[in-house]
Formats: C-alpha cells, structure tokens, sequence
C-alpha cells in the first residue's frame, strides 16, 4: 500500500486540519483563492458508480475520468469486503488496485442509520462500523462516513417527528459519542453526515454535537446541500457562509451535488442541475487552505462526464 494510505491518524488529522475559517480566507484575492480551490480540493467519485466492473478496471476508469480520490463501498464485481463476515484478501485486492492508479481512499462508506428503531439493523450497523473503525489500516482510510439518522421506521432518509425532539437528540449524541471512543482508540475519525431529515438537521445541531461531544475522532463531511430546506433556498449565501464559519474547522471531506425545491421539500440531484451557489460553495472549501476531497455523488456513470466537466468550471468562477 502507498505511504499516503499508511498515515496515523496524528498525520492525517494535521493533512485535514482543525483550521478556522479565517477572514483573511474569506477576503483573498480571485486569483489567489481559485489557486488553492485547484490545488487543494481533490477531485473523487463514490466507488458504487463503478461498481459494476472488476476493481481494477474501476480504478482505471476513475483515473482516466480525471479522480484522484474515492468514498469507497468496497464492492466490485470481482471483490468485495462485507465488514459482518470479513474477507482480508478481497480487502487488499481494492486497496491495492486504487493503490496502483493512484486514487486515494478520502472516506469509507460505514453509512446507517445511528438511532434506528430497528434494534437488530442498528445492531448490525455499529458491528459493521466497528470493524471499519478499528481495521482501518488494512482498508486503506481513517475516515469511516455515516449519516445521523432517523426515527422513522420505513427509511432512513426520511424525516419523523422524534427526531426534532431533545430525547431524540441525546439518543444521537450517546451513540456518537460511543463510536469517537471506539474511533478514538484505533486512531480513527468519524465524519457525520448531516440532513435536514435526520437528527442532526441544521447548523445549529451540529455546531452542538461536536461542542457536546468534543472529540477530534469526530468530524464532519461538508454537504452544503444536506442542509437546505425548501423555504432557506432564498437565502443560499449567508446560510452557506454560516455553516463554514460555524463549522469549517471539523470538514474532513466535502461532498459534490446539488439541490433544488420539490413539492414535498427538496431534491439533490447530480452537480449542475439544481441551484447549489457553487462558485460560493468553493470558495469556502478553497478559503479553508487545507486539502479537501470533494467526492461527486449522485449521479449515474454517462453523467460522469458532465457533472465532473461542471465542477471544474466552478472552480474557474471562484
């Protein structure tokens, strides 16, 4: 495995940062701040759109799309790594192919649902975590991605009344507070992906969490349009410079989609097809002046082109 994927967790916390959003960022010349956008924000795709060939023609097709970084399933047509029933040499058979073309794994995808009413599906999703956690120098990334959750029984991305509720708050912070433990003891880190769907749905939740728990294991992934409710579209640039003032200091890697009203709230569609301020959204990240893996999401392999294409015209408007 490369050294990059072989850092302690004292390095990679120093490569990502505890930097605060400094003023002097926010006030940077163009020319300077679209330097370090170029520079510093690296490029990644989430492995599942190509998850559909073998892996080491995965890697190759994500180097030869223009990724440099990878949120990684572990699931290939030819290997792949179930944390519940662990296969060791399916592991190494993905890291060492994204390894071999260069492609740094920025996350690992240890997604579930934190307060699930469903005893034995939450059970099973702290195991796997656990294992994500805990093994992580033989998966190639500190980092282990997860949403914050929701009460509602039939999905784990929809809103439900207990959520908004403080009991349902302290529920979440407990079980964020025993994976940065866990984290914390492996060397690991944590990054939470917040919704305004789930527990932690705003700024202001979050800014609480990590105050509450106080953990360096824990750590935030940067999905600007997560937070985003129907009626504070109007008001994009001063949310967005909020969530960065108040937060910029945990981001540990920054999502790339998009958001745009819908009836029933909102919808976040592929980069360039909603109404995301994207020259805005990078100049924050470029303004933190520290490497940030921006993974694209949500989108399908013939709309890679176009959404990566998109991005990178940002970055020249910022």
């Amino acid at each position: 495995m490369a050294q990059e994927n072989r850092l302690t967790r004292r390095d990679w916390m120093k490569a990502t940062g505890s930097t605060l959003l400094a003023a002097a960022a926010l006030g940077a010349g163009t020319d300077d701040l679209r330097a370090k956008a170029k520079k510093n924000l690296k490029l990644g795709m989430t492995s599942s759109v190509y998850g559909r060939f073998p892996v080491e023609e995965a890697a190759k097709r994500m180097k030869a799309d223009g990724f440099s970084s990878v949120l990684t399933d572990y699931a290939f047509a030819d290997a792949r790594f179930n944390p519940l029933d662990p296969d060791w040499d399916a592991a190494k058979k993905i890291t060492d192919a994204f390894d071999r073309n260069e492609i740094k794994i920025a996350a690992v995808h240890g997604y579930y649902n934190v307060v699930d009413p469903d005893a034995e599906r939450r059970k099973r999703g702290e195991a796997r975590m656990e294992c994500l956690l805990t093994n992580w120098k033989r998966l190639g990334c500190p980092n282990v991605s997860t949403e914050t959750g929701t009460f509602n029984r039939q999905s784990e991305w929809v809103e439900d009344p207990q959520n908004a509720t403080e009991q349902g708050y302290l529920q979440c912070r407990a079980a964020f507070e025993r994976l940065a433990r866990t984290a914390d003891k492996a060397g690991a880190v944590v990054s939470i992906e917040t919704y305004w769907r789930n527990v932690i749905d705003s700024v202001d939740r979050a800014e609480r969490l990590f105050r509450e728990v106080n953990s360096p294991a824990l750590r935030l992934v940067m999905d600007p349009c997560n937070f985003f409710r129907k009626e504070d579209l109007p008001r994009m640039q001063p949310i967005l410079q909020d969530m960065f003032r108040r937060l910029g200091d945990r981001i540990a890697v920054a999502h790339a989609k998009d958001v745009r009203a819908s009836a029933d709230g909102t919808d976040l569609p592929a980069a360039g097809q909603g109404v995301l301020d994207y020259p805005l959204f990078l100049r924050l990240l470029a303004g933190l002046d520290r490497e940030v893996p921006l993974i694209l999401e949500h989108l399908s392999l013939p709309d890679v082109p176009r959404a990566r294409d998109f991005v990178l015209a940002q970055m020249e408007r910022v």
